[in-house]
């Protein structure tokens, strides 16, 4: 099997050229994508350029899923690998990543050591609550959802069909395979601190993931895990009212007008947990069978 490195570019002249290098000896292709970087990047990734290393641009900045989805068009391997031109990733973890996927796993997942040296306080809280929620989402555990470090089947990419315009790239590609019963692993990996200037909105982007992961939710969820889990969110957003009712008492009365709020706020609440949750485990177990059914039906078409 052949891999293909894609490395997405924007204004990373001082880390593209470390990029190349280091991954060079771990890959068969490299397909650098400048997308309208306005410093040297360009130039840079293209002093490298030869058989195995390839440089398109882009001369309008079209975002990081742009030019990831304009590498990925480009590649020829059967294994692709995502990382990020900053120099946060080691290229070391390849091999690891390559043996999982030859264990029969379809996505690798590259999961930060993330601590306060490499990653703001804000984002280290934005990406714990963003894998909490893909993991409840997806019925599956799923560390750190947000890693730009990962290796797929080409085949696997095409069926996934993700739709995103920024960083919610990396979560919705994570959840929507484990929705449709994809095999995830994960690799612990070491993460540097980035050469250069962030490119993270911690509002914005987080905005968007957690608008990314709804989207999933309830897009990707089978009509049977819907009729359980929506009467679950229903309960459990009038579990919440009653409970604010029951605060807003406590302060301007100071004392509780209506006693059994609370009582009914907490039934409600875990009552809708439980729900929701069931529809989950439920979606996802379909999947997983769907799945499973498909993996048997190429196995015997092979045996034929």
């Amino acid at each position: 099997m052949t891999i293909s490195l894609i490395v997405p570019a924007y204004n990373e002249k001082e880390a593209i050229g470390p990029v190349i290098e280091e991954y060079s000896p771990y890959v068969d292709e490299i397909i650098v994508v400048d997308d309208g970087s306005n410093d040297s990047t360009y130039d840079i990734a293209c002093s490298y350029a030869s058989g195995k290393i390839h440089v398109f641009q882009h001369k309008e900045n079209q975002g990081k899923v742009g030019a990831l989805l304009t590498g990925v068009n480009q590649s020829t391997g059967d294994i692709i690998v995502f990382t990020d031109a900053d120099c946060t990733y080691p290229a070391r973890y390849i091999p690891e990543f390559i043996k999982e996927l030859e264990r029969g796993s379809d996505l690798v997942l590259g999961v930060r050591n993330i601590e306060a040296h490499n990653i703001p306080f804000f984002n280290r809280i934005g990406n714990a609550i963003f894998s909490t929620m893909a993991t409840y989402i997806s019925g599956k555990y799923i560390s750190d959802g947000q890693t730009g470090f990962r290796a797929f089947k080409r085949e696997m990419f095409k069926e996934l069909h993700v739709h995103a315009k920024s960083l919610e790239f990396e979560t919705k590609m994570t959840v929507r395979a484990a929705k449709l019963g994809y095999l995830i692993s994960e690799v612990p990996i070491e993460y540097r601190e980035r050469v250069g200037t962030s490119k993270l909105h911690p509002v914005r982007d987080g905005y968007r993931m957690f608008r990314a992961l709804l989207s999933i939710a309830w897009h990707e969820t089978s009509p049977l895990a819907k009729m359980i889990s929506v009467p679950g969110i229903i309960l459990l957003f009038a579990g919440l009212i009653f409970g604010l009712f029951s605060l807003q008492e406590r302060i301007f009365h100071y004392h509780l007008v209506h006693e059994y709020y609370p009582l009914i706020s907490v039934f409600l609440m875990l009552f809708g947990i439980q729900l929701t949750s069931i529809g989950l485990i439920i979606d996802y177990l379909s999947k997983k069978m769907d799945r499973l059914e498909e993996r048997i039906r190429q196995l015997s078409f092979k045996k034929d």
